[in-house]
């Protein structure tokens, strides 16, 4: 009763008052736990929710879908990593689907029409232009001296897709 009384001692204030009785109770070998005063909490714990992981774990499988490697997102991601990706990108995804509307638009236009998007993607720095050009050099010294034919060097080519009509770009 006295829970009764002091819950009508309350009228008149905003909201509503909430009375809990113990379950503490002395007879029978001591005190039960004190299970029923522990807090709880009324709003979601987000910590636990695992947000951060789960945004992680959808873009990276959005990125994979269209092609793009989940570590270009990473934020530890360096340079080198960076245009690696973009090749890849264009590599994979973008090239294959300029080609299709390479040949659609050299359909309808009724003129072969081209579009490399791998070009874009080399080497423009200057130590990596070096080592390109000092790489094909020695590629086209190494040729001469086998003495291979135009022929050969193209089909060479092709397999890299540098060669003429490769279909790469």
């Amino acid at each position: 009763m006295e829970k009764d009384k002091l819950g009508r001692a309350f009228r008149g204030t905003r909201g509503k008052v909430v009375l809990r009785e113990s379950v503490t109770v002395s007879a029978a070998g001591g005190p039960a736990p004190m299970q029923d005063w522990k807090p709880n909490d009324l709003t979601p714990d987000l910590s636990r929710a695992m947000t951060s992981q789960t945004l992680d774990a959808a873009r990276d499988a959005i990125c994979g879908v269209f092609g793009v490697l989940p570590g270009l997102m990473n934020s530890a991601t360096t340079g080198p990593m960076v245009r690696e990706a973009q090749r890849h990108l264009a590599g994979w995804t973008l090239q294959p689907t300029a080609m299709l509307l390479a040949e659609e638009c050299t359909a309808k236009l009724g003129t072969e029409v081209m579009i490399d998007v791998m070009r874009p993607v080399q080497a423009f720095d200057v130590g990596g232009r070096a080592r390109a050009l000092s790489t094909i050099i020695e590629a086209m010294a190494r040729a001469k001296e086998l003495q291979l034919s135009p022929d050969e060097v193209n089909t060479a080519l092709t397999l890299v897709n540098w060669g003429g009509k490769d279909g790469a770009a």
